[in-house]
């Protein structure tokens, strides 16, 4: 927009009419020149005048150029054209300026539905931004909790296990004290607990809680877990002879029977959720303890590859097969076969074979996970469950278990053999869900291995 008033505008135009009549006036002036310069001035009237006063300017000019016409200096014709000249400039200005100012209401209206919409999208995304590192910080401390899935792992006693999961709630949690209670059926075989005091004093072991108590509350709520303060229910705490504000109570349930009793007290209410991830955690140790203990008295372990023997194998395929059901997870099955080990023994002798058996099984053990199982399946077959481990995974672990044997010569006492191996995978529920269709679906694809020239990783 020009910086004009309208008084200047009308001014100018003023002043155009009386240089065009000083012109008239002097005898080799053009008064005509200047009356040609008057439609500037209807050039920038859209952008000084309104309509109104445009038409009040185009009257005084055409009285001036009537005043001319008396006078003789314009005939009718040319005050005329020179009126139609000043309508035909002020119609065009105002017209430009008509689509100037549309254009620029569009855009600004555009422009501002758009800025509008950017920060829409910056508050979303901000909003988000907010979310996911909320979601994130959440995400560490739920991934922290599965950590104890390898601190637990080494543990093969309970004496071991409670060892291992004390120091993990003590280094993750802000709690009071934290007891668990080893149960026999309706009884409490043993309670072990740990306060965790804030001077950082040296653990020490106390069980002021009234266990059967709680093994009655337990029993009364079905094995539910809880969370309770003591402005919720001060009966409670003094039934249990309780001496913090909160408590929480879960039932370590193994086999759809509870074999221990986790009781934590002084932890906020923002835990509960997190010790509820825990849990289940905790409830798989157990059992790989108890199953430990029992492989301990039966003696399940293969006395020349120590690994487990094919009873325990299928005992595990059944519970495995059970979590993956219940959970909705997947694990794989792999049959792992020595080539030509019937001519190493033909060869060699029975005592280098079984040297070599046992050599094999060391490194089996080395290219898998502490969770995952090798059991001896039979003669120089050998067999891996991998838990939560999907077909590709599976095939890659396979792979890595060919090359373990392949790539350094075994020694077996004075002799040195270049052996490979051939390794069939399974994966539940694709290939089965039976123990005997897996089994069956892992030796298929170990034959396919062998007909494929030995010293290879095949699936169905």
């Amino acid at each position: 927009m020009l910086k004009m008033r309208p008084f200047m505008l009308l001014a100018l135009n003023i002043l155009l009419v009386l240089a065009s009549w000083a012109a008239y006036n002097f005898p080799q002036a053009d008064e005509y020149l200047f009356l040609f310069i008057i439609p500037t001035v209807y050039v920038l009237m859209p952008f000084v005048l309104s309509i109104r006063q445009a038409l009040a300017v185009t009257a005084m000019n055409f009285l001036f150029l009537v005043f001319y016409g008396i006078l003789g200096v314009l005939n009718p014709i040319d005050i005329t054209a020179f009126i139609s000249l000043f309508a035909i400039v002020g119609s065009i200005s105002y017209l430009c300026f008509w689509i100037y100012r549309s254009f620029v209401e569009f855009y600004e209206k555009e422009s501002g539905r758009a800025q509008r919409q950017y920060n829409n999208l910056v508050s979303e995304l901000e909003s988000i931004d907010r979310r996911g590192r909320k979601i994130e910080t959440e995400l560490v401390r739920i991934s922290r909790l599965y950590e104890i899935t390898k601190k637990l792992a080494p543990a093969l006693t309970f004496e071991e296990l409670l060892e291992v999961l004390f120091d993990f709630l003590e280094e993750n949690f802000s709690l009071k004290a934290a007891h668990l209670m080893v149960c026999s059926g309706t009884e409490c075989v043993r309670c072990i607990s740990r306060e965790i005091a804030p001077n950082e004093e040296p653990p020490k072991e106390s069980a002021s809680m009234d266990t059967s108590k709680i093994l009655d509350y337990c029993a009364a709520h079905e094995m539910n877990s809880l969370f309770v303060t003591k402005e919720e229910s001060g009966e409670l705490f003094e039934n249990m002879n309780l001496t913090s504000e909160t408590f929480m109570l879960f039932p370590i349930a193994v086999r759809g029977e509870v074999s221990a009793i986790l009781a934590v007290e002084g932890a906020q209410r923002s835990m509960y959720g997190r010790f509820r991830i825990l849990i289940p955690q905790i409830a798989l140790e157990f059992r790989k303890v108890q199953l430990y203990e029992k492989v301990q008295e039966l003696s399940i372990m293969d006395g020349l590859t120590e690994v487990y023997l094919r009873r325990y194998l299928m005992e595990r395929l059944e519970e495995e097969i059970d979590r993956a059901k219940r959970l909705n997870l997947t694990f794989s099955v792999g049959m792992v076969d020595v080539d030509h080990f019937k001519d190493c023994n033909d060869r060699y002798g029975h005592l280098v074979g079984d040297a070599v058996l046992k050599k094999i099984a060391d490194r089996l053990k080395k290219s898998v996970r502490e969770i995952d199982m090798i059991a001896r399946y039979g003669g120089e077959e050998f067999c891996l469950i991998l838990p939560e481990t999907t077909e590709e995974l599976a095939m890659t672990v396979g792979e890595r278990v060919r090359r373990s044997v392949e790539e350094e010569p075994i020694k077996a006492f004075d002799e040195e053999l270049k052996l490979t191996v051939s390794v069939g995978i399974a994966t539940y529920p694709e290939d089965g869900e039976k123990i005997e269709t897996l089994l069956e679906k892992a030796d298929t694809a170990l034959y396919k291995a062998k007909r494929r020239g030995r010293n290879t990783v095949c699936k169905i």
